[in-house]
C-alpha cells in the first residue's frame, strides 16, 4: 500500500523519534472513550532525546476514522504505530504559548483490521505530568450531501482540493475550523459576495473562519498549502452573537465612548465621525477574532494604527480639527472575518488657553497646539548663562531648534524622554528665536515648551 507522503516541515521531529514495537500489556482503549495517564520516569526512553512514552492499544477496522487529542500539563507529542511502524504523526504541537495546558492532536485513517499502538509522548526530556487522552469516531464525508451548522465531518484529500456546499438559514454569527495533522491546511469561503481565505487562524497549522453568515448556501474548499495528501477535519459551529448585540456595519460613530459591534467579513467597515470643536479623540478597535488595524481620513489628515491597543487591537489618539471625518475599521491581513468593537471618546482641549507663539521669558512654560506648521518664540536673554530648552509631547516626535541673530545655534530631535527633545546651550545676552515643530510630514498635536536659563 502506499503511504502519504510526509511533510517536509515534519522532518525535524521525526528525527526526534525512534521506531516503538508492540507493547505487551499496554492499556487498551476504545473509539469514542477518554483515559486518564501520567507520563513519568519510569516509562519508556528514546535514548534520542530523553523523552518518555506511555503506549495504549487501539483496536481498529480498516478503513476507519479516528480523532485522536491528547491534554494535560505537559508538552506531548501523539504518534499512531502498527508493527513498528509509523502510521500518523507525529502531531505537531505548540510548546510555547504559555498556556498551562498544552494539547496535541492528530487523525488517522486505519489503512487494515488489526491492533495500532497509540504512543503519548513527552517533547523533550524534561515533560513529565498527568495527561488526558481522548479518541472519537470521525465521519468520513463524500462531498455530495449540502454541509449545515453543527456538522463535522472528516475528509481524504488527494492532490486537488475538496469542495462542499455549505447552506445557512439563518444570518448567525459562525465558526468554521478545518485541522489536519498530516498537512497544512487552507479554508476557502465563498458565496454571498464574500471570498474568504485562511491558513493558520486556527492555532498552530490549523485554519479557522469566524464570520457572519446570512441566508444562502456558500461554497466552501479544503486546500493543503504544503502539497501534501492526508485526512482533515471539518466543522461548522454557531457562536452566536453575545446577547442584546446588534450588528452596526457602518453609519455614524458618536465621541461618546460607547462600543458598536460590527462583523467584518474581507474589507473594511466605514464610520462617520463629526468633531464639533478641537478636541482629543481616541479610537479603540478590539476584536477576538482577527488583528485589528485602524485608520482614520479627513480634514487634511490621514492617520492609521495596527497594534497600539492590547495586544494585537488598535489605538489611535490624535488631536483633530473641527469637522467631519472617517473612521475604517479593517484586518490587518487581507480577507480577514469575524466581530469587533469600535468606540470613540472626545477630551474637549481649551484652545484659548493655548500659546502658540510669541514672547517667552527665561523660566517660562506654555502649552501650545502643533498642526503642522512650526511654532516661533522669541526670547530676550538679558545676561550670559546656559539655556535649557525642552520641547515635550505624546502626539508628535519633537524637534526644537534655537537661532540667533547670526543664524543657527543648536539644533535637537530626541535629546529629550523618548522622542522628546532638548537642547542645552551656551548663551550670550542677545534676541533669539525658538522653533518647535514635529519630525516628518504628519506630525500633530498638543505640546509643552520650557525655558531655563542657569547662570
Amino acid at each position: 500500500m502506499k503511504k502519504n507522503p510526509i511533510p517536509a516541515l515534519l522532518f525535524p521531529l521525526l528525527a526526534a523519534w525512534q521506531p516503538l514495537p508492540t507493547v505487551d500489556g499496554a492499556t487498551p482503549i476504545a473509539v469514542g472513550t477518554a483515559v486518564h495517564g501520567e507520563i513519568t520516569a519510569r516509562d519508556r526512553i528514546n535514548y534520542n532525546d530523553g523523552s518518555r512514552s506511555v503506549v495504549y492499544v487501539l483496536e481498529l477496522e480498516a478503513g476507519q476514522a479516528v480523532g485522536i487529542e491528547v491534554t494535560g500539563a505537559p508538552c506531548t507529542r501523539l504518534m499512531v504505530l502498527r508493527d513498528g511502524g509509523r502510521v500518523a504523526g507525529p502531531s505537531r504541537t505548540d510548546c510555547d504559548s504559555g498556556d498551562n495546558e498544552s494539547s496535541a492532536r492528530l487523525s488517522l485513517l486505519s489503512p487494515e483490521t488489526g491492533r495500532y499502538e497509540v504512543a503519548v509522548s513527552g517533547a523533550d526530556r524534561r515533560a513529565f505530568g498527568p495527561f488526558r487522552l481522548q479518541t472519537r469516531a470521525l465521519r468520513l464525508h463524500d462531498g455530495n450531501a449540502p454541509l449545515q451548522p453543527g456538522a463535522s465531518i472528516a475528509g481524504l484529500l488527494r492532490g486537488e482540493a475538496r469542495v462542499y456546499r455549505l447552506d445557512i438559514h439563518r444570518t448567525g454569527y459562525y465558526s468554521i475550523d478545518l485541522r489536519s495533522s498530516e498537512f497544512d491546511p487552507s479554508l476557502q469561503l465563498e458565496g454571498k459576495e464574500l471570498a474568504l481565505e485562511d491558513d493558520d487562524g486556527g492555532g498552530r497549522f490549523d485554519s479557522r473562519l469566524r464570520v457572519v453568515l446570512e441566508p444562502g448556501t456558500y461554497t466552501l474548499r479544503a486546500v493543503s498549502v504544503d502539497g501534501s495528501d492526508g485526512l482533515f477535519e471539518l466543522s461548522v459551529s454557531d457562536d452566536n452573537l453575545p446577547a442584546g448585540v446588534r450588528l452596526r456595519n457602518g453609519g455614524t460613530l458618536a465621541a461618546d465612548g460607547r462600543p458598536v459591534t460590527g462583523s467584518l467579513a474581507g474589507g473594511g467597515r466605514e464610520y462617520a465621525l463629526h468633531v464639533a470643536r478641537t478636541a482629543r479623540v481616541t479610537i479603540n478597535l478590539e476584536s477576538d477574532d482577527f488583528d485589528a488595524a485602524l485608520e482614520l481620513h479627513g480634514n487634511g489628515l490621514s492617520l492609521g494604527d495596527d497594534d497600539g491597543g492590547s495586544g494585537t487591537d488598535s489605538r489611535l489618539s490624535a488631536v483633530l480639527d473641527p469637522g467631519d471625518y472617517v473612521v475604517v475599521a479593517r484586518g490587518l491581513a487581507e480577507g480577514a472575518s469575524g466581530l469587533f468593537r469600535l468606540s470613540a471618546t472626545e477630551e474637549p482641549i481649551d484652545v484659548a488657553g493655548l500659546r502658540n507663539g510669541g514672547a517667552i521669558e527665561p523660566g517660562a512654560a506654555v502649552t501650545g497646539l502643533y498642526q503642522g506648521e512650526p511654532r516661533r518664540y522669541q526670547l530676550t536673554v538679558a545676561e550670559a548663562g546656559e539655556l535649557v530648552i525642552e520641547l515635550a509631547s505624546r502626539d508628535f516626535d519633537a524637534v526644537l531648534e534655537l537661532h540667533g541673530e547670526d543664524g543657527l545655534v543648536a539644533e535637537d530631535d530626541d535629546g529629550g524622554d523618548a522622542s522628546n527633545a532638548r537642547i542645552t546651550a551656551r548663551v550670550e545676552p542677545g534676541t533669539y528665536t525658538i522653533v518647535a515643530r514635529g519630525y516628518g510630514e504628519h506630525g500633530r498635536g498638543l505640546f509643552e515648551l520650557g525655558v531655563r536659563l542657569r547662570r
